[in-house]
């Protein structure tokens, strides 16, 4: 088998759809899920569909962990029997172990680590999938492994990660919220909008009233500044919405900007599972 110059890998926490992932040939980093029943390999053994119906059932603990050191060397010592050098893009160091135990995976492969170069992307879902596109196009097209990293660099600045969650349920179960919070939210039809800045995911607004009405609000205000959009392509990225709700969105994204390529994209249960049902984002990339 001839060997590929860059393998561009990623974690599943990308978020990207599976059509997309055979185009490109990325290959997956699992997180794990741990339940008070056991644990699970994301994306494989469980979707964000069952996170859902074990909470809902009286399920306590769902939570997300990062693949482990032995996972990535295992992981990184297959690829580089097909390919010479490896772009790992992995979730945002600021919220989990992927960076630091990727890193160190490298580093117990003697003289293949200088093949293996980690990119910490600063984002979550789908904000991590556009960087990954991006990186894989490159890779596609001839470019070397700085350039590649140089221009997600500068790339990485300019994606738009952010979600509307219908409530702070999931939110508080995972401590990214107070008890407090939670409670108003439920009380008062508050919805959070989430954002992620700095490599944190923090709240970056609330919208308040009908879920529908909150939702559509949350496109408009995303995408009001369409001058400074690249066009390029846009993904909807949800957690358990109604096949109503995307129908819903994708018509008033379509209404707001002519986007090159529209993607429809389910969340992980990684990422699912922090946020709940009917969560959903528009991620996209500034100029």
């Amino acid at each position: 088998m001839d060997k590929r110059k860059i393998c561009i890998t990623t974690d599943c926490a990308c978020d990207l759809p599976a059509d997309i992932l055979k185009r490109y040939d990325i290959d997956l980093m699992y997180f794990y899920i741990e339940t008070d029943t056991g644990r699970f390999r994301d994306v494989d053994e469980i979707t964000a569909q069952n996170v859902f119906e074990y909470v809902e059932s009286g399920g306590r603990r769902a939570v997300s962990k990062a693949p482990l050191v032995e996972d990535f060397r295992d992981f990184f010592n297959q690829k580089l029997r097909n390919c010479d050098e490896i772009i790992h893009i992995a979730i945002s160091s600021r919220i989990s172990m992927c960076v630091r135990n990727s890193t160190s995976a490298a580093g117990q492969l003697g003289a293949a680590a200088n093949r293996i170069h980690i990119f910490d992307s600063g984002h979550l879902s789908t904000g991590i999938g556009l960087l990954v596109m991006h990186a894989a196009e490159m890779a596609e097209m001839g470019y070397g492994v700085e350039e590649i990293l140089a221009s997600l660099e500068r790339m990485r600045e300019k994606v738009s990660t952010t979600f509307i969650a219908k409530n702070a349920d999931y939110l508080y179960r995972n401590e990214k919220v107070s008890k407090t919070v939670k409670e108003l939210c439920s009380k008062f039809s508050i919805h959070p909008v989430l954002e992620m800045k700095n490599g944190y995911l923090k709240m970056k607004t609330i919208q308040i009233g009908d879920y529908e009405k909150c939702a559509l609000r949350y496109v408009r205000k995303t995408l009001k500044n369409t001058q400074a959009i690249d066009a390029g392509r846009v993904f909807i990225t949800h957690a358990g919405c109604t096949v109503n709700d995307i129908k819903m969105i994708r018509r008033e994204v379509d209404k707001l900007m002519a986007f090159d390529s529209v993607m429809v994209s389910n969340a992980s249960a990684t990422i699912s599972g922090n946020s709940g049902p009917r969560t959903f984002g528009v991620l996209f990339v500034k100029k």
